[in-house]
Parts: structure tokens; C-alpha cells; sequence
């Protein structure tokens, strides 16, 4: 499978739109895919700036993940 496929603008929207309804995508996330990045990117400096360790700063990212993601009942 290729990164880039050739398709018209009707399957790349409706693509889009699939991507969107699956909760463990990041464009599923409410803070849109560039605000998942800072919050991602946030803990990670977090964590370096207080020498955590691998495990806590991965944790971090989780959570970081986890707090944009959609509610749903």
C-alpha cells in the first residue's frame, strides 16, 4: 500500500469524514490533529524537564491522547 493514492475529491472527503468517526484516530480529536500535537508535545517536555523517566513521560503521552478524544455514551 502507498502513502498517496490517486482519488477525486468526493472519496478524499468521504475518507475524511470515516477517519474522523474512529475514536483512535487523531483526527477524531476535539482539539483538531495540531492541537493533539501540542498537548503531545507538552508532556513530553514536561516529563525531560523534571527527568522523569521513560515509563511516566509515556504515560503522559497517554494521557495527553486521551483527554481529546470525543465523548461518547
Amino acid at each position: 500500500m502507498t502513502h498517496v493514492c490517486p482519488g477525486t475529491n468526493t472519496v478524499n472527503r468521504t475518507e475524511y469524514h470515516l477517519r474522523r468517526r474512529n475514536l483512535a484516530s487523531p483526527l477524531a480529536d476535539v482539539r483538531g490533529p495540531a492541537g493533539r500535537t501540542r498537548a503531545v508535545a507538552t508532556a513530553i517536555r514536561i516529563g525531560l524537564t523534571r527527568g522523569e523517566a521513560t515509563a511516566t513521560i509515556e504515560e503522559r503521552i497517554r494521557d495527553a491522547e486521551t483527554a481529546g478524544r470525543p465523548l461518547t455514551l
